[in-house]
């Protein structure tokens, strides 16, 4: 019986080939899409569960009510939290505590190699967390003072083919780190990522930096916890803010716990994680998982509606099986059977389109995505299931409907004037045209604020500067020189050095300012540059005058601040007053234009900035416009006379700065994407059924012509019906579409206003691609001969 109901689909397939081609195209784009983005969602969703005690393990978190401060949640705490936690607390196995460097110079035999990831880390670093060491002396990693592991490709780097097990190197201002053990690369599936880890045991007990991690005054370490079961998280937070009291910790800081499977995709909103490099936003995740099932939604509304609409051309044929003694059973079994061929057939054809489509899709995935897929015998199992289901929730309407009727009541065409099938029809274009002119106009929206994120005036010029890494103190000691030699490249307008940059994290103090109350706890962001920097960033001054090498007391007793500081304090006249930095008395002597340090999602917050002519981590460099790369070799050559033994690595600013608009950009590119993939899919079952309409008027066509009617009437009669479920789908999209927009820029401090522009622009868009598709049709059935028309029925 299955051979003859398959014997029976593939004929009716090859009988209605155009509608055949439809439903295959529509359906295998849509599993196509729904497989790309349950990938994406799955990759999203799978970081830091490689941990074995994933769901044991908490991220401690510092919230800061202290006035100036907006972004109130950070990812550091104070260095002798963690420590102390597992000392007191019985519900706490164990803890780990790590200091992020980012970028280091680590020097072996002379020669420099930059570290991507650097960090100080406990030796419990790899209990609480599954970072496989591949060799060394597992139990030695980190547990002694100047010791380093490093990760297997740093190794590969940094010592080619020799052993590195046992070799000392020099890393920023420490030297001869003992290599103790090498780890496998982290996976890409991890928030936290490095390939060099330094012990931060001390030797000597009573060094700065070992009375620094069991210091309770800073809020500066990155802290994990593991606890002996999730359930007792809130228990854990109870206590910890009853600890941080006990040891005088200031009124305006609370801690709590983020469990680790949320920091990849809870963390938009929170300050101070650099190691955090990758994180999105689980709003994303929710989003593309929703375009996923909507327009999987709209190739199955597709396949159902000309399904239906088939099914009138087949009422016949049913019809006469039921004379001849078919039950219904039987039928609904052959319609089925025909549903789920077609939805396995567009399941293969899906699987084509993901493998040409993988090398665009910007995955941490190696091989092909198809291939990946269908490797997961799980995933595969889940694909052929849902398939499965696909094709039976889609052929189930019309297997019921056309099999319940009676024979006589089909043989005489009753069903052609369905009132139930005509408003199915209706309301599933309505529902599919609602999803995708919703989808259209959120992503004109993010467009809009992508670009709004681009184009802002920043409050600085970000273009055609380069930045250099020159904290190593090797480098530091022959930075003038090397400065000098870059005076001497024409390109080089300016250079300038700077303790960071835009977009970077700036540090936090303490300060009093002048007319606060003594009860009142400021704390603001505080970075320092030399006299040339604000020159060549392009910044401005608004109020007062900059930094003068000439004037012997900037330095000590100077201070510039942003206008958001001026304006939290209520300084009308800001220029010398006082603010305090611990027993330092400093003078305001001018304001600066408030600029973006952070990205949109976060407010401006209150700035001060130091002048230190003679230090800073970073040089940046300002070069002209007209040949970047001939500039770059020169800039490089200076670098390498001057540093010879050192690695030239730069970054252009503006690239870097973007980087915070990393996971939007993305975001905005996929929604782009599948939005219009979506309206493809409607399309074609516009088209679909628009022929299906035109052959079901091809006699009335043909009487109105006799009878004198003209071609653009025909069209316009054609066109009247689908160009009204439109509109009711326009109606039904925009308030739906304004409601989620304005929720997804509420996440923005600095966002576009929803503009109608975009409303009344995806309408016509809307419009205009369902009528070309409809007219297409209503043209071919306008034009026909009459004669013809009137003798095809």
């Amino acid at each position: 019986m299955l051979k003859n109901y398959l014997k029976i689909a593939f004929r009716s397939l090859l009988k209605s080939k155009s509608t055949s081609l439809i439903n295959v195209l529509g359906l295998s784009t849509g599993i196509a899409c729904c497989i790309i983005i349950f990938l994406f969602v799955q990759n999203e969703t799978s970081f830091d569960k490689f941990h074995d005690k994933s769901d044991e393990i908490f991220r401690v978190l510092t919230i800061d009510e202290a006035l100036g401060v907006s972004s109130n949640l950070v990812g550091i705490t104070m260095p002798a939290l963690g420590e102390s936690m597992k000392n007191n607390f019985p519900e706490v196995e164990n803890s780990v505590r790590m200091l992020t460097q980012g970028r280091q110079l680590i020097t072996y035999d002379q020669q420099g190699y930059y570290s991507e990831h650097f960090a100080y880390a406990e030796p419990s670093l790899f209990e609480v967390f599954d970072f496989k060491l591949i060799d060394g002396d597992v139990d030695k990693a980190l547990s002694e003072p100047n010791t380093v592991v490093l990760s297997e490709s740093m190794a590969q780097r940094t010592f080619g083919t020799d052993d590195p097990i046992g070799k000392r190197v020099d890393i920023g201002g420490q030297t001869g780190l003992e290599v103790v053990a090498v780890m496998r690369d982290v996976n890409e599936n991890s928030h936290l990522n490095f390939d060099v880890v330094v012990s931060m045991l001390q030797a000597d007990t009573t060094s700065n930096f070992a009375q620094f991690i069991q210091s309770w005054r800073s809020i500066s370490m990155t802290t994990y916890v593991q606890l002996n079961s999730p359930a007792n998280e809130s228990n854990v937070e109870g206590k910890m803010e009853e600890l941080i009291r006990v040891n005088d910790v200031g009124e305006n800081f609370s801690v709590t716990l983020q469990p680790l499977a949320d920091v990849h995709l809870k963390s938009s909103g929170i300050l101070f994680q650099n190691y955090n490099l990758s994180q999105t936003d689980i709003n994303y995740v929710y989003t593309l998982a929703a375009v996923g099932l909507f327009v999987m939604l709209i190739a199955s509304f597709n396949f159902m509606n000309l399904s239906t609409a088939r099914s009138t051309n087949r009422a016949r044929e049913v019809g006469v099986r039921k004379v001849f003694g078919a039950f219904r059973r039987q039928l609904i079994n052959q319609f089925m059977v025909e549903s789920v061929v077609i939805c396995f057939l567009s399941l293969f054809i899906a699987i084509g389109f993901v493998t040409l489509v993988s090398p665009l899709v910007n995955l941490p995935i190696e091989e092909n995505l198809a291939v990946y897929f269908l490797r997961n015998v799980e995933w595969l199992i889940g694909s052929v299931l849902f398939v499965l289901f696909l094709g039976l929730f889609s052929g189930s309407y019309p297997a019921l409907m056309l099999s319940g009727f009676n024979p006589i009541g089909i043989l005489r065409g009753s069903f052609k004037t369905s009132a139930k099938g005509v408003l199915l029809r209706k309301s599933l274009v309505i529902f599919q045209f609602t999803i995708s002119i919703a989808m259209i106009i959120g992503t004109a929206i993010v467009y809009d604020q992508l670009q709004h994120q681009r184009n802002i005036d920043k409050g600085f010029d970000p273009e055609q500067i380069v930045t250099l890494n020159v904290g190593h103190p090797t480098l530091q000691q022959a930075l003038p020189v090397f400065m000098n030699k870059l005076e001497e490249i024409p390109e080089v307008n300016k250079t300038a050095r700077t303790a960071g940059m835009p977009g970077r994290t700036f540090g936090r103090n303490r300060v009093r300012p002048e007319g606060a109350s003594a009860e009142d706890t400021w704390i603001i962001s505080v970075f320092s540059f030399d006299d040339e920097f604000m020159d060549l960033m392009g910044m401005e001054i608004v109020d007062g005058r900059g930094y003068d090498r000439n004037m012997q007391t900037d330095q000590q007793q100077a201070v510039l601040i942003n206008e958001a500081m001026a304006k939290e304090l209520a300084w009308e006249d800001p220029v010398g007053k006082k603010l305090n930095f611990g027993q330092q008395e400093t003078t305001v002597i001018g304001v600066v234009k408030d600029f973006h340090f952070t990205n949109m999602r976060h407010k401006i917050e209150p700035l001060a900035m130091r002048y230190n002519p003679n230090n800073g981590g970073s040089l940046a460099i300002k070069f002209a416009a007209n040949d970047a790369s001939g500039t770059i070799e020169s800039i490089q050559a200076a670098w390498n006379e001057v540093f010879p033994n050192s690695p030239f690595e730069y970054r252009f600013f503006d690239e870097e700065f973007g980087q915070q608009y990393a996971s939007d950009e993305r975001f905005g590119k996929l929604v782009f994407s599948f939005t219009w993939l979506a309206i493809f899919i409607a399309c074609l079952g516009l088209f679909g059924l628009s022929a299906f309409t035109a052959e079901q008027k091809t006699k009335e066509i043909g009487v109105r012509k006799v009878l004198g009617a003209s071609i653009s009437g025909i069209i316009l009669l054609l066109s009247k019906q689908f160009s009204q479920l439109i509109g009711v789908a326009i109606l039904l999209a925009v308030p739906v579409a304004y409601f989620l927009m304005k929720s997804w820029l509420g996440d923005f401090e600095y966002r576009v206003e929803i503009d109608w522009f975009w409303f009344v622009i995806s309408a016509v868009v809307a419009m205009s691609i369902a009528l070309i598709t409809v007219t297409f049709q209503s043209v071919k059935a306008a034009t026909t001969n009459p004669t013809n028309s009137l003798r095809c029925q």
